[in-house]
């Protein structure tokens, strides 16, 4: 037997794609300094873009406890929904009256319409498949507002299906991932009854490239230095985006 069993990942369009992100093996990608760093910046852009007050979440396939963590942290009731069990990772170890955990199809959510004050997906949009779907589901049970992240074509992401291979090479245990155009999701949501809001653009540099050079310090003024470029803002991705429910 191999001493390195190769790892499967799986493919866009699982039935279960929270299983991989929700794994130690993923959780290695953030770990360290500069994972941490990478973590950092995708919980500020989810702080600077959530409604005022406390609320009740729902983090659809948020297993990797990216968003329930901070969220917690912060007082909200979180209730994480993931296709299976075992794509709960570590969140069943954390101690909190306010954390629910429940399983369920991610993309025929089992709960009633306006269930929750806010609904989020984190690293889901880009593996499901059927994004349109995600956020059609995601704001059907959002009372206010959803906030989500998902990679556009833009920047070194418009080279990945040429690059993949080298990425993988790189980082061993990568995904492929879906593209999409904010303008195509914004469409979505007008369609759905939902306001299209601020958008952050995370990282203007391939995260690999933070990963490996591993000096927060120095990634955060290449970062600094692109947004003030205006790079941030065109070509930044992943992009976090709000959308709240229009009034009636």
């Amino acid at each position: 037997m191999s001493a390195n069993p190769v790892q499967i990942v799986p493919d866009i369009g699982s039935d279960r794609p929270d299983l991989d992100p929700s794994t130690d093996r993923y959780a290695a990608r953030f770990s360290g300094a500069a994972g941490e760093w990478l973590l950092s910046v995708q919980t500020r852009a989810l702080r600077d873009l959530m409604p005022e007050g406390t609320h009740h979440l729902l983090d659809v396939g948020g297993g990797h406890g990216q968003i329930a963590r901070p969220m917690l942290e912060d007082g909200h009731r979180v209730t994480v929904l993931a296709s299976v069990d075992d794509a709960f990772g570590r969140l069943p170890e954390l101690q909190s009256d306010r954390l629910t955990l429940k399983t369920g199809s991610l993309m025929d959510l089992p709960f009633e319409d306006q269930s929750f004050d806010v609904v989020t997906s984190f690293r889901m949009m880009a593996h499901v498949g059927d994004w349109e779907r995600l956020l059609r589901e995601m704001t059907r049970v959002a009372r206010h507002a959803v906030i989500f992240d998902f990679p556009t074509p833009s920047g070194a992401n418009a080279l990945e299906p040429l690059l993949f291979g080298l990425k993988k090479r790189i980082e061993g245990d990568t995904r492929r991932f879906t593209v999409i155009r904010a303008s195509a999701v914004r469409q979505h949501l007008e369609s759905l009854g939902f306001a299209p809001g601020r958008s952050i653009g995370q990282f203007t540099l391939p995260m690999v490239v933070h990963r490996k050079l591993a000096r927060p310090a120095i990634s955060q003024r290449m970062e600094d230095g692109l947004t003030a470029v205006g790079l941030a803002s065109a070509i930044g991705s992943p992009v976090v985006m709000r959308a709240d429910r229009k009034a009636i």
